[in-house]
């Protein structure tokens, strides 16, 4: 009798494990359980890139852990200007990295997201945002100025899509050992965010939390990152819904009247988005995505090249030249909805980052190199 119950027992929880897994399945299931593979990169065609990279990856592995990255394109100290402030936000950056990076650089990495991961400042779940002083400075001079204003006085920061990178860390190293210790801490994160305003960028929290439940046998976490997903894709199909949010994040401060007219399409909606979420965007809005980046490309025709001396009072009300966020909002686009041919997309990177560590540059050279292979959509073991 007692085996007949334990059997009737572990099939309810085999059918309860199956149910939560395919919970998904409909009109957002692929973006959920499909993640994209690519094979056959040109190797003669990528040398130079993957050579950029390998140097780009030295030089964040050969710092301490990085502090944000500041910018002052104007005359007033004050403001100051500071991107990267989110706690673990260089793992996804390296993660993008590592297959194309050398096997000594490859180990180095695993270290340096170990040694990040039990930082209770650099680690992805930790609380806040960094400090203008946490790490070591990004600047190619190697000095730590922290004068100026901090981003905080712009409003709250969406930071969720850090965890995107925890996913993608476990998915490219295998090494998911480094993450399940601190999974608990995670999950408080994770739901310390789901009460944030979460743009395009922050939803692809779901989709790693999801595959990173599935990975820990965590069904409660999957279940409540299957429906979060939902139903920000469900109000995301409408992108006038998701640009309202920007109004209670720092990007609020671009509907200033005063700058307002330098940022049409409210591109900060597509900062940080990962490929999965692009390609619904691609899916439901393909149109109105290009529509928007194309009003912020023509108003900065040289988006990629960094502090192109266009007037923007973009880090400051007298500043001139655009931020690495141009590239972050924009190249991404290029690559997964407008879907640009790669050597078009290898023009782009004839600029160059703006310091250590420059996350959007660094992953557009990633997403660069890549183009150049075979892409698949494949289901997430």
């Amino acid at each position: 009798m007692k085996l007949w119950r334990h059997g009737i027992l572990l099939c309810a929880g085999l059918i309860s494990w199956q149910a939560a897994i395919f919970a998904g399945q409909g009109a957002f299931e692929k973006y959920l359980w499909e993640t994209y593979r690519v094979s056959s990169i040109d190797t003669e065609a990528t040398t130079d890139l993957v050579a950029q990279l390998q140097r780009e990856t030295e030089h964040v592995l050969d710092r301490p852990l990085l502090a944000p990255l500041r910018l002052s394109f104007g005359d007033i100290p004050e403001e100051a200007y500071w991107l990267y402030y989110e706690p673990g936000r260089i793992v996804t950056t390296l993660s993008y990295a590592y297959p194309y990076v050398t096997r000594r650089q490859q180990d180095r990495i695993r270290r340096y997201v170990h040694t990040l991961l039990s930082h209770p400042k650099h680690a992805p779940y930790a609380e806040g945002i960094l400090g203008p002083t946490d790490g070591a400075s990004r600047a190619l001079h190697g000095r730590l100025i922290a004068e100026g204003r901090y981003i905080t006085y712009q409003g709250p920061c969406p930071t969720l899509h850090v965890l995107y990178g925890l996913w993608l860390y476990g998915d490219r190293t295998g090494d998911w050992a480094a993450i399940e210790p601190y999974w608990e801490r995670v999950k408080k994160r994770y739901r310390r965010g789901l009460e944030e305003p979460r743009l395009y960028g922050q939803m692809g929290a779901h989709i790693a939390m999801a595959r990173l439940a599935k990975k820990f046998g965590d069904l409660e976490t999957l279940g409540l990152a299957e429906k979060a997903l939902s139903a920000d894709l469900e109000e995301g199909k409408d992108l006038t819904r998701i640009a309202e949010r920007l109004k209670r994040t720092r990007f609020g401060y671009f509907h200033d009247p005063r700058r307002r007219g330098f940022f049409p399409g409210d591109c900060w909606i597509f900062l940080d988005a990962c490929p999965e979420i692009l390609r619904y965007l691609k899916d439901t809005q393909k149109d109105e995505v290009l529509r928007r980046t194309a009003a912020l490309q023509a108003r900065y025709p040289l988006w990629w090249l960094h502090q192109a001396p266009y007037f923007t009072r973009w880090t400051g009300d007298e500043s001139v030249g655009i931020t690495p966020e141009a590239i972050g909002m924009i190249f991404p686009v290029e690559r997964w909805i407008a879907q640009k041919d790669p050597s078009e997309l290898a023009v782009y990177l004839r600029s160059t980052p703006v310091g250590v560590g420059d996350c959007y540059w660094i992953e557009a050279l990633v997403q660069s190199i890549e183009a150049f292979g075979h892409l698949n959509w494949e289901r997430v073991d």
